[in-house]
């Protein structure tokens, strides 16, 4: 069986073509510009705008994340007002209740260490901190001092709104869906690939039959040339063979245009410029490992509980249980529970403070209870459980979208697989009568239009096999983009 010199190629391409949603990166395309399936889906995942942003958008959930969690640790915070001095009058009241006005001159400084930790589950606060406070009276000429050698403080909203008990629910999900939002942009682009990079090959295709009917039509052509002359041959057959390869050499021109239009659409994809240069894709072929690849619609199916736009459905759920919990805290009764207890001693000099400390003790319980807000309350939790219930519905309709899209991929990729076993035997098959024909017509056995009806039927089988071709690609690449799986390494997609 012969087979098209156009898809001709190594083995150990047809291997790499079917591992490429594994192949690293590519930074630079080969010297001689040839380029395989593998080497621009890997390329497009890397530099693609969409792959770019996706990126961005990723560091910056991860970074926020790292910043909550930063949050979450001991803080260590110093203090400290040198100088605060003024000079000033200021009214003074006296015992009799009337006001008089006193010219000070103060010079009030203070330093203070503090340490605080959050507490997430409960929005609690707790710190411990030291502080001195020193008063100079120049109008008086004296000094004194204030200060809290140690004070271990607890702040406790009892009833209020935590927010870091969301943030740490929230910010982990936001990350997974920006991580899965990444995957699934480079799966997009590489599909994008995909179809650019067959139209690629498709340009080449006709570039190469071109090229091949060019070389055949000059040789027939000298062959008629001499049959005519000696009269086997009408002078129709001899006009017909020269038209035929006329038509080559104007197909030749358009299929080389076509050829730079395609190369330059795939360069500037990349974010690459464009200088003219003609790529050359290895087409590849499918292997039989490839065809009888099996896809179990029951897995693919639990795979797309994964994609980013189920993921940012459950996010929006829980952002609207914030939102619901966080009317019902604000608008509802308050209780704030602020406990502190420590040493502290003022004097007229130092040493007493910290050598002969008095106990503090302080404990507050304050609450607020809303008596009337008209309504306000209500309405705002409606509207909160509202947008719960939306969100809901809108996971479940997009979740039957994605089901939709992923069986009819599946049922695409059965048929498919059959289809381009049966495209391969045909292009083969009309490759070999072909040059069948071209035998029998230059030993003079058959006459022109025979000839002529074996190359056109070459070539359009050439055509149909190449389009089988993509299609076999593109949906596999779709399902890939789906379910962000690689099912030929049986791992994660991009990883």
């Amino acid at each position: 069986m012969r087979v098209n010199p156009s898809f001709r190629y190594p083995i150990t391409w047809l291997f790499a073509i079917g591992c490429f949603t594994c192949a690293p990166a590519q930074n630079a395309l080969p010297a001689d510009n040839t380029i395989s399936l593998s080497e621009l889906q890997a390329a497009a995942a890397e530099r693609a705008e969409q792959v770019l942003i996706a990126e961005q958008q990723q560091r910056a959930a991860r970074l926020e994340l790292d910043a909550f969690e930063a949050g979450l640790k001991p803080r260590l915070d110093l203090a400290a007002t040198l100088p605060n001095y003024f000079r000033t009058s200021t009214e003074v009241t006296q015992d009799d209740g009337t006001i008089a006005f006193r010219e000070i001159e103060l010079n009030n400084s203070s330093v203070s260490l503090l340490a605080n930790q959050r507490i997430a589950a409960t929005g609690g606060l707790i710190g411990l901190e030291t502080r001195l406070q020193r008063t100079d009276n120049f109008a008086l000429d004296t000094k004194s001092y204030n200060g809290s050698p140690v004070r271990l403080t607890f702040r406790q909203p009892i009833l209020a709104f935590n927010p870091w008990k969301w943030d740490r629910r929230l910010l982990p999900l936001q990350l997974q869906v920006s991580d899965a939002a990444l995957q699934a942009a480079r799966a997009d682009a590489a599909l994008d690939a995909t179809d650019l990079f067959f139209n690629l090959v498709s340009a080449d295709q006709e570039r190469r039959i071109a090229e091949t009917n060019r070389a055949a039509n000059e040789t027939l052509f000298d062959i008629a040339t001499e049959r005519y002359e000696l009269g086997q041959i009408t002078r129709g057959d001899l006009v017909q063979l020269e038209l035929e390869q006329a038509s080559a050499e104007q197909n030749l021109l358009r299929a080389e245009r076509l050829v730079g239009r395609a190369s330059a659409d795939i360069l500037q994809y990349l974010g690459r410029e464009y200088g003219g240069q003609l790529l050359q894709p290895e087409a590849p072929e499918a292997t039989a490992d490839l065809i009888g690849l099996e896809i179990v619609a029951t897995r693919a199916l639990s795979l797309l509980q994964q994609r980013p736009e189920l993921l940012d459905i459950r996010q929006r759920v829980l952002q609207a249980e914030r939102e619901a919990d966080r009317i019902k805290r604000e608008l509802g009764p308050r209780l704030d529970l602020d406990a502190s207890i420590g040493l502290i001693r003022n004097a007229d000099e130092i040493d007493p403070i910290y050598q002969d400390p008095q106990n503090e003790r302080v404990v507050s319980l304050t609450f607020a209870i809303p008596l009337l807000d008209w309504g306000e309350r209500g309405a705002l939790n409606k509207r909160a459980r509202s947008e719960i219930e939306l969100a809901r519905q809108l996971g479940e309709r997009r979740e039957n979208q994605l089901e939709g899209q992923l069986t009819q991929l599946l049922d695409q990729w059965a048929t498919l697989q059959e289809e381009l076993v049966l495209a391969t035997r045909i292009r083969d098959l009309a490759e070999e009568r072909f040059q069948i024909s071209q035998e029998s017509y230059t030993l003079g056995a058959i006459p022109l239009t025979d000839l002529t009806f074996a190359q056109q039927n070459r070539d359009l089988n050439t055509r149909a096999y190449a389009e089988t071709l993509r299609a076999y690609w593109t949906t596999y690449a779709g399902l890939e983009r789906l379910t962000l799986w690689d099912f030929i390494n049986d791992k994660g997609l991009w990883r």
